[in-house]
């Protein structure tokens, strides 16, 4: 490209261990310093009413996904069903599909509530 130049390579310099050391001891201190904030601050806070606004999002979020997942499935099996009527699709794959929609719809019906009671 240009003449009389040279290709300079990039040496690879190894680190030192104590080049690392004030960054990780920095980092160390301060998520210590949060740590001990935060087991503090924290029981106060969950005696003060942040426990029971808790489990009501919890319980939100669990009636939210349920509605979700069930108009999910509910649209899978419709989508499904309009191949096999068009002759797109086998009637059997529409009862695999009908398999699988029922194991989802159960793991999420009955194993999470019981292993979300587990732990209450």
């Amino acid at each position: 490209m240009f003449r009389g130049t040279k290709f300079n390579y990039a040496k690879s310099v190894q680190l030192m261990d104590y080049a690392l050391r004030p960054k990780v001891r920095r980092i160390a201190g301060h998520a210590l310093a949060a740590s001990i904030f935060w087991s503090i601050i924290g029981p106060h806070r969950a005696l003060a009413g942040g426990l029971d606004s808790a489990t009501q999002g919890a319980t939100t979020f669990k009636i939210w996904l349920y509605s979700f997942l069930g108009i999910v499935g509910a649209c899978v099996l419709m989508w499904k069903g309009a191949e096999c009527w068009a002759d797109r699709a086998h009637w059997s794959e529409f009862g695999v599909l009908c398999g699988k929609v029922a194991v989802v719809g159960s793991v999420v019906g009955v194993l999470a509530p019981y292993l979300w009671n587990m732990f209450s």
